[in-house]
């Protein structure tokens, strides 16, 4: 069992970190400059396309459904943006988080009576990471795939056509002949810029539940400590031993309210604008499946993947979120329970630590980030859909 844990937490850690790494984002100590100037080659492409898909949003604008369609891509490229620049801006404070949690979550690996109260549940993680980056890429694929089967099929056939569809709604300011090495170097461009949401999508995404884990394993380990104190009696030498355990409590305690600030402020902008932004494209791409006659499998796997997406996007944060307050309160109820009364040099200590509220995450200072605010996503999704059905209706 131990090692079966143990290789579901390497498979995630390795999955967090080459993701990261391509996209420039994984808190190394000391990284090079090249590595450095990588996350300004995503936000290059990205602000380049959300640029062309605003056009012919502006284009489009009279029809309801194509701006919808255009809308959920533009928001979702500017989401990936925001993300980058969150990531880049916070560089000190998110390599700060990682010397806090990965060095310590490692040497708790190498103590045989914590490592499997550490690794419980990382089977979820592993699940919940994995499951959003095969979302992601089922996604991107298909939005590949719609354009390039048309043109197999078109030059299976003989079929002339005037112009090749590309990936995305774009309004290129110049002409793009059919099937010619014009349309080829912009098909390149557009399946570049997928391939780079990809990764930074999956990377910033999944980075935030692994810190989450590794705090989880941190309040594991003090709950652990606070109720494995052996003593009987109340000697001065017993009093001594709760003091030293209680005093790492609290430091560490204060360690994990640090790590907490810093998660606040690298995604608390990113879960909001996500949140947000989310539930927007979730009842516009509602409202283009309400409006399609004939769906095929392509164009079925994309809409089924695109909505997953937006869904484990935000539940991923959401449930993140839920699991770090839960386990601070398990740890209140360890130090509740541990065997402090009678003690009273150590009564004040434990009455400050129970009156500590339990450890959890805001968005901005907007909102507590737990699976209530998932249902508050999925409430606004809902009147959003309805809403661009009363509009559609009177157009």
């Amino acid at each position: 069992m131990a090692k079966s844990k143990m290789s579901d937490y390497r498979s995630l850690y390795k999955l967090t970190k080459r993701l990261g790494t391509v996209v420039g984002v994984w808190p190394y100590e000391s990284p090079s400059i090249l590595y450095l100037l990588v996350p300004y080659i995503p936000m290059t492409l990205h602000l380049i396309i959300s640029l062309l898909v605003f056009s012919w949003v502006r284009e489009k604008f009279p029809n309801i459904g194509l701006v919808s369609k255009g809308l959920s891509i533009s928001t979702s490229f500017v989401t990936t943006i925001l993300k980058i620049a969150s990531m880049k801006i916070n560089h000190k404070e998110l390599t700060e988080l990682h010397r806090h949690l990965h060095p310590y979550f490692r040497k708790l690996l190498k103590d045989s009576r914590l490592s499997n109260i550490v690794l419980k549940d990382v089977n979820v993680f592993k699940l919940v990471s994995w499951s959003l980056t095969i979302c992601v890429a089922t996604c991107l694929g298909s939005y590949i795939l719609l354009p390039l089967s048309f043109v197999i099929k078109a030059s299976v056939h003989h079929i002339e056509v005037a112009k090749y569809p590309l990936i995305y709604p774009c309004n290129y300011p110049w002409k793009i002949t059919s099937n010619g090495i014009v349309y080829q170097l912009h098909f390149i461009f557009e399946t570049c810029s997928g391939l780079a949401m990809f990764f930074v999508s999956t990377s910033v995404d999944i980075l935030f539940p692994f810190y989450i884990f590794q705090m989880i394993a941190q309040f594991r380990k003090i709950s652990y400590d606070i109720t494995h104190i052996k003593s009987d009696d109340k000697d001065d030498e017993d009093n001594n031993e709760y003091n030293k355990v209680i005093e790492k409590c609290v430091a560490q305690y204060e360690r994990l309210m640090r790590c907490r600030d810093i998660l606040e402020k690298i995604w608390g902008p990113i879960i909001l604008f996500s949140v947000t932004t989310n539930a927007i494209v979730l009842c516009t791409v509602l409202f283009q499946i309400s409006k399609m006659r004939s769906v095929t499998i392509v164009q079925g796997s994309l809409l089924v993947a695109y909505v997953g997406l937006k869904l484990g996007q935000t539940f991923i944060y959401a449930w993140s979120g839920s699991c770090l307050i839960e386990e601070s309160e398990v740890y209140r109820d360890a130090v509740y329970a541990a065997n402090w009364y009678g003690k009273k040099r150590l009564m004040t200590s434990i009455v400050m630590l129970l009156t500590q509220r339990p450890l959890s995450l805001t968005a901005c200072n907007f909102s507590v980030v737990s699976v209530k605010i998932f249902i508050t996503f999925l409430n606004t999704a809902v009147s959003y859909f309805f809403l661009l059905q009363t509009l559609d209706d009177k157009e």
